[in-house]
């Protein structure tokens, strides 16, 4: 069954942390000494900021400044044992948010099981997702629902369509939690993160920016606040009415096709991957909007979310579900330079284009495909 595209609220901080000079963590895991190594990972974007100690009588610290709340882990490293890179090791790490604060970790065992306090920022991260929990919760449910049915149920198109209703309302019930945390909470760095979570192409982003504008300038000057901006001023590029950014990849013979190439057809670009199941529940409508358009200047441009390692699964998907219109893939995976460019984080995604090169929708699926096909080549009189 499909998966919910929307990430758990990861924490929040109040404004007053960034008068703290910088941050101190202290940390207690039970009695270990040398050769006992803690690390402290920080990734800001592409780049991995890594700090290490050694424990003393478990003891160790972390001392540094922060510019931003971030997100950070510490691990232990309990013995002198290298990672061998063909056997997978289990490694004792523990996610916090890291900000300028004193922080303090005490466990009798490992990283991953110890207690934090002292942090205003990690308690309500800790409240906040109590909070949520209820919610998240029903999507368990839904996935322990669907896993213990037996394989026939699990591929009735009927059960799996039910299913995704009820995960379409949770993700609403979600939608609505965050923007009333929000809402209430325009000094809290929370706010930011929920923020980031929907800031997505199916999501009304003109109204997200509304709400983004409310958060407390400061917040939207951090590293994260700073990312969500450059998140909707791309997702702007995609709004109904635009003109759609051109791209060009390789199609399954190797040449190249470009969206201009479609200039004076409607066009439908459609993101899926060979390992998406809904993306492959999706293709019968595909068809049978193709076959039904087609000879009224309606086409298909398929984009592929599979990496070079599955590109024989692309092609065997592409034939097994008879998708007979061009498809292309650099086959970088999440990092398809034509899903960067249209901000695409989750699957099947698919944008409209007019005969002008213009967005006039995205995410059409199942009958809402088939209506606006029909409004555009069957208008009534």
């Amino acid at each position: 069954m499909r998966k919910t595209i929307l990430c758990l609220l990861a924490g929040m901080a109040p404004l007053g942390l960034a008068a703290q000079t910088g941050y101190t963590i202290n940390g207690q895991i039970g009695k270990l000494n040398k050769p006992a190594k803690a690390f402290l990972m920080v990734r800001f974007g592409d780049k991995m900021q890594l700090d290490s100690t050694f424990l003393t009588n478990g003891k160790f610290q972390f001392k540094g400044v922060m510019e931003s709340p971030m997100e950070a882990h510490l691990r232990v490293r309990h013995d002198a044992t290298p990672d061998h890179p063909g056997k997978v090791r289990t490694y004792d790490v523990k996610p916090i948010l890291l900000s300028n604060e004193t922080i303090t970790l005490t466990s009798k065992d490992s990283i991953s099981k110890a207690v934090i306090t002292g942090s205003a920022l990690n308690a309500e991260n800790d409240k906040v997702t109590a909070y949520l929990k209820p919610i998240y919760d029903k999507y368990e449910a839904l996935n322990t629902e669907f896993n213990a049915q037996p394989e026939a149920k699990k591929q009735d198109q009927a059960y799996i369509q039910t299913l995704e209703i009820r995960a379409k309302d949770i993700e609403n019930e979600i939608l609505e939690a965050k923007m009333s945390y929000i809402t209430k909470n325009p000094d809290q760095y929370m706010s930011v993160m929920a923020l980031s979570s929907l800031v997505k192409p199916d999501f009304d982003i003109l109204a997200l920016e509304k709400v983004f504008l409310t958060i407390n300038e400061n917040l939207r000057s951090s590293y994260l606040g700073k990312q969500v901006a450059e998140k909707i001023a791309t997702l702007k590029k995609t709004l109904e009415g635009v003109e759609a950014a051109d791209f060009a990849q390789p199609g399954v013979d190797g040449k190249m096709v470009k969206l201009s190439d479609y200039r004076g057809k409607y066009v439908l670009i459609d993101f899926w991957a060979s390992w998406c199941a809904p993306c492959r529940r999706e293709n019968p409508n595909l068809v049978k909007a193709y076959e039904q358009y087609k000879s009224k200047g309606f086409e298909i441009l398929g984009v592929s979310m599979d990496k070079a390692s599955d590109k024989a699964k692309w092609l065997k998907a592409i034939e097994d579900d008879k998708l007979s219109w061009k498809q292309v893939g650099d086959m970088k995976g999440w990092d398809n330079e034509a899903g960067l460019l249209y901000e695409v984080k989750a699957i099947p995604m698919n944008f409209l284009i007019n005969p002008e090169g213009k967005i006039i929708a995205k995410y059409l699926r199942g009958e809402e495909l088939s209506k606006k096909l029909e409004t555009i080549f069957n208008p009534k009189s």
